[in-house]
């Protein structure tokens, strides 16, 4: 995975231009994508627009996790059936695979799921998944197939997707999952996250599926919808996959999943420089707060839980110290950021009345 986060920091924010995404910032086989997650109530995940700063930083790190990527050898072999045979089953010949969520329902069990990809330069697509389905290894295809994105991906593109699949118990039922995504990239710009700054296309993918299941002792079957689920997606060269990702289920913000590996931080500044923090005192504040500020000149901007800007101040050379009263401000957390040559540094600022 390759690291642009040196040339996003040292370059001025008039120079981020769109991006095109393709098939090299896809994850392959051999990746691991580590990220943390955190609730994504009070997110404004819906402001979007060409040339926009969407500012994340506030984001607390959380629940820690990774995604690794394998070779499609590597999983059971059971499961490879259709998926590693490019001459019988082309369209479902995966590039790798990873570890997808368990899932069942009343007599259905399905765990030590393996979900299948195929990465090309045509796109980016979900071809199907191996699982043991009551304790009996089996191979599932989605035909067709889930194409989660195509390539080259671009602002302004907009694109529908229809799959299916169906997981049959020999004598027992059968059940089926259809799946409609529609795709937007509605936004490009740059992305502020705790620890990394990024240019970036924004992806809209709203996903609507139904299941049914059909009970072959009563030779009938019903079908019932599930919530709407919207995948708001910031994806970034390299990165394999989105650097941010919230999840909104039935209308209601669920979680946010985002890159955070504060080690890879590059800055252009000496290692002397590179240690040194933005200092906030007295923490909490309720009439105003001190800031001990770190290294050159720069922009000093604070916001709210909801990472709307509630102050901004620019800070001349050779100032040390800046005192802001936030006897206006309603009691809570809110996140400081100082933006200078040397790159970001941010504090946790909390306001008590």
């Amino acid at each position: 995975m390759r690291s642009i986060l040196t040339l996003v920091v040292m370059l001025p924010v008039f120079a981020v231009a769109q991006i095109t995404i393709g098939p090299t910032d896809m994850p392959t086989a051999g990746d691991t994508v580590r990220y943390r997650t955190t609730s994504a109530a009070g997110l404004d995940y819906a402001s979007t627009e060409a040339g926009i700063i969407w500012d994340f930083s506030m984001l607390t790190p959380d629940t820690e996790g990774a995604d690794t990527c394998v070779t499609v050898a590597s999983t059971p072999l059971l499961y490879q059936f259709f998926f590693n045979n490019g001459i019988l089953y082309p369209q479902h010949q995966a590039s790798h695979a990873q570890r997808g969520p368990s899932f069942g329902f009343q007599q259905l069990t399905v765990n030590d799921v393996f979900e299948y990809f195929k990465n090309d330069a045509i796109g980016f697509r979900n071809v199907g998944f191996g699982a043991n389905v009551n304790g009996v290894p089996a191979s599932t295809r989605r035909i067709p197939v889930d194409w989660v994105h195509r390539f080259p991906l671009e602002y302004g593109d907009m694109d529908t997707s229809y799959s299916e699949f169906t997981l049959n118990v020999p004598s027992l039922f059968s059940f089926t999952q259809k799946q409609t995504r529609y795709n937007e990239v509605d936004g490009w710009g740059t992305l502020y996250l705790p620890a990394d700054t990024f240019d970036v296309l924004r992806v809209k993918s709203t996903l609507e599926r139904n299941d049914s299941i059909f009970i072959s002792q009563f030779g009938q079957g019903f079908s019932f919808p599930e919530p709407e689920t919207v995948e708001y997606k910031w994806i970034a060269l390299g990165m394999d996959g989105p650097v941010l990702q919230i999840n909104v289920n039935a209308g209601q913000a669920t979680t946010a999943r985002f890159y955070y590996q504060p080690d890879d931080i590059t800055l252009s500044a000496p290692s002397s420089v590179e240690s040194a923090r933005l200092i906030v005192a007295p923490n909490p504040a309720n009439e105003s707060v001190m800031f001990q500020l770190p290294g050159d000149p720069g922009v000093l901007t604070l916001h709210d839980a909801q990472g709307r800007q509630v102050r901004s101040l620019r800070v001349g050379k050779g100032s040390a110290q800046l005192r802001i009263s936030v006897t206006d401000l309603a009691p809570g957390a809110y996140l400081a950021r100082l933006s200078n040559a040397e790159g970001a540094h941010v504090a946790r600022v909390m306001v008590e009345h």
